[in-house]
């Protein structure tokens, strides 16, 4: 799925075009299409300017935000494994230039 996929284009009031927003950030995410997660997220923002949500809707979206968090996060820590290997391999390049 990429940004420029299909969003759903449900009316702005209807709370099940939110949850399909809401599934479909969630596969984003999962695949790793921040892109896609992004435009699923705006398009969401929108419709729920739009209505109010009785409280069971609420929370059902909040669990699979919390979903999409833990995808972020799993994300953010190979990210951040992956440059702490870089950094390493330049301190590697760096001292083996120098002949250390």
């Amino acid at each position: 799925m990429s940004a420029a996929s299909s969003l759903d284009t449900g009316p702005l009031h209807d709370h099940r075009s939110i949850e399909r927003l809401t599934i479909q950030a969630l596969e984003a995410a999962r695949a790793g299409d921040w892109d896609q997660v992004d435009a699923c997220y705006s398009a969401r923002g929108i419709r729920l300017a739009a209505c109010e949500l009785d409280r069971t809707v609420a929370q059902h979206l909040l669990r699979m935000d919390e979903e999409v968090r833990a995808a972020i996060l799993v994300a953010q820590a190979g990210i951040s494994g992956q440059l702490a290997d870089a950094a390493q391999v330049n301190t590697d390049l760096v001292r083996a230039s120098r002949g250390d």
